[in-house]
C-alpha cells in the first residue's frame, strides 16, 4: 500500500466525504490545510463545508493554504494505527515540545477554530489504512 500517497489519500478523502459526523462538525470547516507526510508526499486539503472538496499534491505558489501539518513519514504512520503508541494518539501529543514529531505552522486560530472537525477528519485516516 502506497500509504500518503495519491490514491491513499482519495480514499481519505472519500471516507470524510462520507462520514455524517464531519459533515456535521464541520459544517463551517472552510481552510485549506497542507499535509505534508515527508518523503515528498504533501497535499493542499481544501475542507469545505464538512468535505475534503480538493487534494492538490502538485502544489503551485497559487495554492495557498493558512495552516501546515509537517512530520516524517514514520511519525504519520504510528498516527494511523489502529491502536496509535503513546505520543502519536493525536497531532496535539505529536507537536509536544518533549516530543516534536509534528510541526504546526502558520495560523494556528485557523486550528483552534475547526479543533473538532479538523481532528475527527485526521483521525478518520485510520480507518484508510486498515
Amino acid at each position: 500500500m502506497d500509504e500518503f500517497g495519491s490514491q491513499w489519500m482519495q480514499r481519505w478523502q472519500s471516507r470524510v466525504n462520507a462520514d455524517g459526523v464531519m459533515k456535521n462538525v464541520g459544517r463551517y470547516f472552510d481552510e485549506n490545510v497542507l499535509l505534508d507526510f515527508g518523503d515528498g508526499n504533501a497535499y493542499v486539503v481544501e475542507f469545505r463545508g464538512g468535505r475534503v472538496e480538493r487534494l492538490v499534491d502538485k502544489i503551485g505558489p497559487e495554492d495557498r493554504y493558512h495552516l501546515a501539518l509537517r512530520a516524517p513519514k514514520a511519525s504519520w504512520q504510528k498516527f494511523v494505527q489502529r491502536v496509535p503508541p503513546p505520543m502519536y494518539n493525536d497531532i496535539w501529543a505529536m507537536a509536544h515540545p518533549l516530543h516534536g514529531r509534528l510541526k504546526i505552522e502558520g495560523d494556528v486560530k485557523v486550528m483552534w477554530q475547526n479543533a473538532r472537525a479538523f481532528t475527527w477528519a485526521l483521525a478518520l485516516m485510520r480507518e484508510v489504512a486498515h
